[in-house]
């Protein structure tokens, strides 16, 4: 029993991770909002910049959030998901879209997050990613 131990003991310390290919991401920038920031103006900028060359979007909502569904749900379809906690909705970046997304105005419930956004998650074409309620953005590409 011993000399099995060493032996898996010897085997296991000689083990070496398999090469990761390397992972090609158009999302090189990002900005992380916290509560120093007191309204949303840079997040706004950021998202405004993003939409003028944005042809598509993905808004993830919480089940929850029933008022934020309802609203992306009129500029877009509900998405087919196993994301049994929230929602998904997609569609095409239209003029009243864009409107519709650049007048929320910012949320006022920041106990969890200091909040840009009212949705958790928005996603436009794959080089702009609002996540976390706007606190986090990640763009580029």
């Amino acid at each position: 029993m011993k000399e099995l131990k060493n032996i898996l003991t010897s085997l296991v310390n000689d083990l070496k991770p398999a090469p990761a290919e390397p992972v090609e991401s158009k999302l090189t920038e990002s900005v992380y909002f916290d509560y120093t920031e007191k309204d949303n103006t840079r997040f706004l900028a950021l998202i405004t910049d993003a939409l003028r060359t944005a042809k598509t979007f993905e808004i993830h909502c919480w089940n929850e959030e029933t008022e934020e569904i309802a609203l992306a749900l009129q500029y877009g379809n509900l998405k087919e998901s196993d994301w049994t906690y929230g929602k998904i909705i997609t569609g095409e970046v239209t003029q009243e879209f864009v409107e519709m997304l650049l007048s929320q105005p910012k949320p006022t419930d920041i106990e969890a997050a200091n909040k840009m956004t009212p949705f958790f998650n928005i996603f436009l074409d794959d080089t702009f990613q609002s996540s976390h309620w706007g606190t986090e953005i990640y763009y580029g590409g």
